[in-house]
């Protein structure tokens, strides 16, 4: 399995100190920010980021919210591991919990952890929700606008939506 910790942690660094506005004109000042470039415009909602990750897939997903502004940017940190063996598996739960101890000198303390096979962990920031989860074999990292994250939370709010 291969992660760039450093860089992981730098990507969390920088969108803590991001000046969010959530909206599409964050695109180009973040990817000046962390080095990447639009691989594919937007097409369905979603603009296709080249990242400088060695990871299996490379690339990061800038979602719009179809509600307005921007919902999140997801990538994933990691190769793939195979979750049925049981030293990769134990692999990426160590890098997963290096990562929760990283992301909380960066970030603070965390507001939700999850153990288990497919564990979780959750910092809220003002200006930034940052969602670390292990799911599928890889460690993902979530930037998600906190509008949204609150819009996802609220089930009254999905009932209207539909």
């Amino acid at each position: 399995m291969y992660i760039e910790s450093d860089k992981v942690d730098h990507i969390a660094t920088v969108a803590s100190s991001f000046d969010w506005t959530w909206t599409e004109a964050d695109l180009p000042a973040m990817c000046q920010a962390q080095g990447w470039a639009v691989a594919v415009p937007a097409a369905h909602g979603t603009v296709v980021l080249r990242t400088d990750h060695m990871a299996d897939r490379p690339e990061a997903y800038w979602n719009l919210w179809d509600k307005g502004g921007v919902a999140n940017l997801i990538m994933v940190v990691t190769d793939k591991v195979d979750v049925n063996d049981a030293r990769a598996t134990e692999q990426l739960l160590d890098e997963f919990e290096d990562l929760v101890a990283r992301f909380t000198v960066i970030l603070g303390s965390h507001r939700v952890v999850e153990r288990g096979v497919e564990r979780s962990a959750r910092w809220d920031r003002p200006n930034l929700v940052v969602r670390l989860f292990i799911v599928n074999g890889y460690i993902n990292l979530y930037l998600v606008n906190p509008a949204y994250q609150e819009w996802v939370e609220t089930p009254e709010e999905l009932d209207v939506y539909e």
